[in-house]
């Protein structure tokens, strides 16, 4: 039910802000992009084939999974993500369980789709603060949004800061929220977890973020391959709508926008949030609303062509799960 309601409000959100900026304007910058737009779903597709490869690394035994097969996984998990109501609550369990059913364990296709979640969420967080950072000592912000650059950087570092401790302290940080969630009620009957299956996975899990520090290291540096790709597409949508600006700018910007990704996380496909999520970026950067707003809107474009892929592929998946059963 509140999905429902944040997806009528995000729809909400997508009327005013048409209103606001003319659709008339808005329609002109999305026709200038036209072709530029076989690049973009290109660029998309290598952003996901580079989280691929970093999902194929954290296999713990990579010879029993082909690349192709993470590769199909991974396209299956966007389309969850994108195509339903449910978020990365049922895509990164459905990763997990299509890793089970190309021969690993369910606990070593939980511990590699999270440790593969982590890390870019890792990447993403320091990415945010580099960027967060360069805006607040290049552009002169507004006090309330100063103080929110602030928070959101310094919320980036408490987070990082706790993970490392814990993957250092080996200590089983994912165990303990899932235990305190059941001793308050909010995991019970059916939901009540099994703590040892729990460890036995972030053992797994900490094997490649701790003990393992030259995978850990190429995983990382995989992440922010991808996350590379991301500001070459955005690069490129801005050439395609006229609008010129340093790659600092651009990686500035990506940077940004990887906060409000987050935190409206259970948003479907973002409608509304992500186009006045780069509108407001936009008009902090002085670049025009429209661009952000179009920006926007085109990678939900590609996201959800790239989705489709992925969502017949979990069909072939599925029906071959089927038959072997």
């Amino acid at each position: 039910m509140m999905r429902i309601v944040l997806l009528v409000g995000g729809a909400a959100l997508l009327f005013l802000l048409i209103r606001q900026l003319g659709a008339s304007d808005i329609v002109d910058a999305l026709t200038r992009i036209g072709w530029f737009f076989v690049v973009v779903l290109l660029l998309g597709a290598l952003h996901h084939a580079t989280r691929a490869l970093a999902l194929h690394a954290c296999v713990l035994r990579p010879r029993v999974i082909r690349y192709r097969d993470a590769l199909a996984i991974r396209l299956s998990g966007e389309a969850i993500q994108s195509l339903t109501l449910t978020g990365p609550v049922l895509a990164e369990p459905t990763k997990a369980w299509l890793l089970e059913t190309r021969g690993l364990t369910l606990t070593e296709g939980f511990a590699a789709t999270i440790t593969e979640y982590l890390l870019y969420t890792f990447v993403t967080a320091a990415m945010s603060i580099a960027g967060l950072a360069y805006i607040l000592s290049s552009v002169e912000l507004p006090a309330t949004a100063a103080a929110i650059a602030i928070g959101i950087i310094c919320a980036c570092g408490v987070f990082l800061a706790v993970s490392t401790v814990a993957i250092a302290r080996r200590f089983y940080l994912i165990g303990t929220i899932i235990a305190w969630l059941a001793r308050v009620g909010v995991l019970r009957g059916r939901l009540t977890p099994d703590m040892a299956w729990i460890n036995r996975m972030e053992d797994l899990l900490l094997t490649v973020l701790r003990d393992s520090p030259a995978r850990c290291l190429t995983i990382a540096t995989l992440e922010a391959a991808a996350q590379g790709v991301l500001v070459l597409e955005l690069l490129w949508l801005l050439r395609a709508l006229d609008v010129t600006v340093p790659g600092v700018v651009a990686f500035a910007i990506e940077a940004s926008i990887k906060f409000f990704e987050f935190a409206f996380l259970f948003v479907p496909l973002q409608l509304g949030v992500a186009e006045g999520s780069y509108a407001e970026i936009f008009d902090v950067m002085g670049l025009p609303l429209t661009a952000g707003f179009a920006v926007a809107f085109v990678r939900r474009l590609r996201g959800l062509t790239i989705a489709s892929l992925g969502l017949a592929l979990l069909a072939l998946a599925t029906r071959h799960r089927r038959r072997v059963a």
